[in-house]
């Protein structure tokens, strides 16, 4: 791929990102028939909580040609994410994952996640990634970013982090998972931070028992998160922040997308020429924001249900109540405006 004019400006910073965009299915036990369904999956989720935040993002799928589609991305538009690098056709796949938001015997919360249609036990559509042939055009429908986000590791993900790393992006790599050892390996070796969760990728620590990307962050659920960060790669030591404690959590989906949206908009607003000029105080403080708005988002009903229940302009504030200790001051709402629609799950695709 040629190479293109890095984006030095400053104007609205960009993030463009591939990987797990997916229409969600909320069922929550409501007698009537009624779908709750709107877009997520963790790249859709992280990419609209971008632009909640004042970010232009753009995701990259390979959706198919219907209805779950449709849907998805009229939510993505309703969101101001930028669709322009998706692409609806024959031999895409539109993932679909349904949710379950129920109560446990002790009253707590409990979000479950199923990938096969209750109404017939068949699975239900899952990701495809976007062929590597076609890198180099989608690329051209968006040349620059200040940061490039990937949560799949696949040739295509991998060409995209190279192509947008030559331009000056931030790379930012969240995988799910460590299966292909191959892919993974060339995943790190091109990312600027890596985010990964402890529960998924067990094996980080003994795979690089030395740092490999500037910035390694392994969270840890209610515990919190460790991280190491050394632009020379060259230490060993992790180093422990604290979670913040939740006592009137509503869903705990969604925290991690959050997380990272909020430590994105705090090191990747100039790229890597800017994030190659932070200070561990400066890492420090945007992981500790990120941890903030995550823990925030678990006081309201979905993994976007920040976005619903609040304006922009109060978030700094209520980052504060929860560094603080003081969220019970911020009012728990089930504010979460999705379309509840009477369709059929295989109707969708």
């Amino acid at each position: 791929m040629s190479k293109q004019k890095k984006n030095t400006g400053t104007s609205t910073p960009t993030c463009v990102g591939t990987g797990l965009v997916a229409l969600d299915v909320i069922m929550n036990g409501d007698p009537s028939n009624l779908l709750k369904i709107h877009a997520g999956g963790s790249c859709g989720n992280v990419l609209s909580i971008l632009t909640f935040l004042g970010w232009d993002s753009y995701p990259i799928a390979r959706l198919k040609d219907n209805s779950a589609a449709k849907e998805l991305l009229s939510d993505l538009k309703k969101c101001k994410v930028r669709t322009k690098m998706v692409t609806t056709t024959g031999d895409g796949s539109t993932p679909i994952i349904i949710q379950r938001i129920k109560k446990d015997r002790h009253g707590n919360y409990v979000h479950r996640f199923e990938f096969k249609n209750p109404e017939n036990g068949e699975y239900l559509p899952s990701y495809k990634p976007v062929l590597g042939a076609n890198v180099e055009n989608i690329v051209k429908k968006q040349p620059e970013a200040r940061v490039y986000y990937f949560d799949r590791s696949n040739r295509a993900s991998i060409d995209f982090a190279k192509y947008y790393k030559e331009q000056g992006a931030l790379i930012y790599f969240e995988p799910s998972s460590a299966r292909d050892l191959r892919l993974f390996e060339e995943s790190v070796a091109v990312a600027d931070v890596v985010k990964f969760s402890g529960d998924r990728i067990t094996n980080y620590s003994e795979l690089y028992p030395t740092q490999k990307a500037p910035l390694e962050i392994e969270t840890l659920g209610k515990e919190g998160m460790r991280f190491r960060f050394s632009h020379n790669c060259n230490k060993r030591e992790w180093i422990y922040l604290r979670g913040y404690n939740i006592s009137n959590l509503a869903d705990a989906a969604g925290a991690g997308d959050w997380t990272s949206a909020g430590i994105i908009s705090k090191i990747g607003k100039t790229g890597f020429k800017g994030f190659h000029k932070l200070t561990i105080e400066n890492i420090k403080a945007a992981l500790e924001h990120g941890q903030a708005l995550g823990a925030l988002n678990c006081l309201f009903d979905g993994a976007r249900g920040l976005m619903y229940a609040c304006e922009k302009g109060s978030l700094d504030g209520m980052v504060k109540a929860i560094i603080t200790g003081n969220n019970a001051s911020i009012k728990s709402t089930n504010n979460l405006k999705i379309t509840g629609k009477k369709l059929t799950i295989g109707s969708l695709y």
